[in-house]
């Protein structure tokens, strides 16, 4: 049977590699780049279920709407110009959507509902990077469900998911197919996309520069492979013996797995579902986590127009995660002295109603050898466009941005530079040539490096170490 009459007839594709569908209308985007609608079938390694129907069947381009979400489809869309070592970009779409529908927001002008403005999805790609838009349903949830149910926690713990296995096979293939730069793949995804994103996302920093999840449906999926069946839940209290609350600080410090991409984070307080941020945004402070968040009164907003009255949350919308590149180290900040009283950390009484952590910090590592590291840090106060009043929603207040501030600074995805237990290392912060601050610095239970209270300001200061 050939593969044309495969789809003429809604039988099951060939498992692998994917096959492109020629029957497919919708081929262009507004700017006249090719759409391509690809079509596989379920391949045994990534230990699914049994079929059921004809769910691996072939599915005519354009799906819409949670009747018609499968797991064996995806859109491919290049960049304005096509070239070796481009970006990519992969997009996990939410609940009771599909790929088509996430396709159709960022390159169709298709309104979600009529209402929202298309031009604001949370899963934009930029015109000079490949996008992937990949499948799923509300039944796998992208991996979550296979992860949590009791035949994985039977079979050992942080075990990948069918879902994540399928996922990253797809993204191999696209990188081989078009020759993207592995150095710059990143993740995205709203409501169960943002679960998708973190689930996936941050045990495989092998592979993602960053990710970005806004208003992830629960950090459970994440929790559970990023620190095994137990994962980062439940969190110590404060006041824990020192053993177990070191011993918990190991695992969620994820010892023994890949450094972990950039994580982008946007929630809301008045989402239901984040009520299961505290355990990422604990594992992220003590496990020394690349994390930045960013929180208003946006409720369970997939587009960024419900944001956008907030200024402190445009700070956090222009963090220039798709700059980040895997290979290079990273800065993680904790305990930054400018950021706002977080609602999901220590419990506070009172927090401040939109915030972020960390979304004003920047950094470049500069020299990065196996005896020697330098690395330039500094605050950014980003242009953004300020408060705008939607309606219903007030105008945020203007937002005084810092030029000065401490925070905690731990070096990760290092590159050439041995950390090594036992050893200690010298550590100093200087600016045009004066030093700020200097000490010396041991590595933690994860083998991490963690310069205390370094001061940062507007122009860049160079944080230096090195084995005594």
């Amino acid at each position: 049977m050939t593969i044309l009459s495969a789809f003429a007839q809604n039988q099951p594709v060939p498992s692998w590699p994917p096959t492109l569908d020629t029957t497919s209308t919708i081929t262009k985007t507004l700017d006249g780049r090719p759409i391509e609608h690809y079509e596989h079938g379920l391949v045994a390694a990534w230990g699914y279920p049994a079929p059921v129907g004809d769910e691996w069947a072939f599915h005519p381009a354009g799906e819409d709407g949670a009747d018609k979400q499968n797991h064996n489809t995806f859109y491919l869309v290049p960049p304005k110009v096509v070239r070796d070592d481009a970006p990519l970009v992969v997009v996990l779409h939410s609940a009771n959507r599909t790929a088509y529908n996430y396709i159709s927001y960022d390159h169709l002008g298709i309104q979600a509902d009529g209402v929202q403005d298309p031009t604001t999805i949370f899963t934009h790609v930029p015109d000079d990077y490949w996008g992937l838009y990949l499948s799923s349903t509300n039944n796998e949830w992208w991996g979550r469900n296979d992860a949590l149910s009791d035949d994985a926690h039977k079979n050992g713990q942080n075990a990948s998911s069918y879902v994540e296995k399928r996922v990253l096979d797809t993204i191999e293939w696209i990188v081989q197919q078009h020759h993207i730069d592995r150095n710059r793949i990143y993740l995205c995804g709203v409501s169960m996309g943002g679960c998708g994103t973190l689930g996936i996302g941050m045990p495989n920093g092998n592979i993602f520069a960053a990710i970005r999840a806004t208003v992830p449906a629960g950090t459970n999926y994440a929790s559970y492979r990023f620190a095994g069946v137990a994962g980062f839940s439940p969190i110590p209290a404060l006041d824990a013996p020192p053993a177990d609350l070191d011993a918990w600080k190991k695992r969620a410090a994820g010892v023994g797995m890949p450094e972990p991409p950039v994580i982008c984070d946007f929630s809301s307080p008045d989402d239901g579902w984040s009520a299961t941020q505290p355990p990422l945004v604990y594992a992220a402070e003590y496990g020394h986590l690349p994390f930045i968040l960013t929180w208003g009164p946006f409720g369970h907003a997939t587009f960024a127009e419900r944001m956008m009255p907030y200024t402190i949350c445009q700070v956090g919308l222009v963090f220039p995660w798709l700059e980040i590149r895997k290979n290079e180290a990273y800065a993680v900040f904790t305990h930054g002295s400018c950021n706002e009283v977080c609602p999901w950390i220590n419990g506070p009484v009172d927090f401040h109603g939109a915030g972020n952590l960390n979304a004003y910090f920047r950094w470049k590592a500069i020299e990065d050898t196996p005896t020697s590291f330098k690395m330039q840090l500094w605050i950014a106060n980003p242009a953004i466009p300020g408060p705008t009043a939607a309606e219903g929603q007030p105008a945020g207040p203007p937002v005084g941005m810092p030029y000065k501030a401490t925070a905690d600074v731990t070096p990760r995805r290092l590159q050439q530079f041995k950390v090594t237990p036992g050893t200690t290392y010298a550590w100093t912060v200087s600016q045009d040539g004066k030093v700020l601050a200097s000490g010396e610095v041991t590595p933690d239970l994860a083998n991490l490096l963690t310069i205390p209270k370094v001061p940062l300001t507007l122009a860049p200061v160079e944080l230096a170490l090195q084995p005594k």
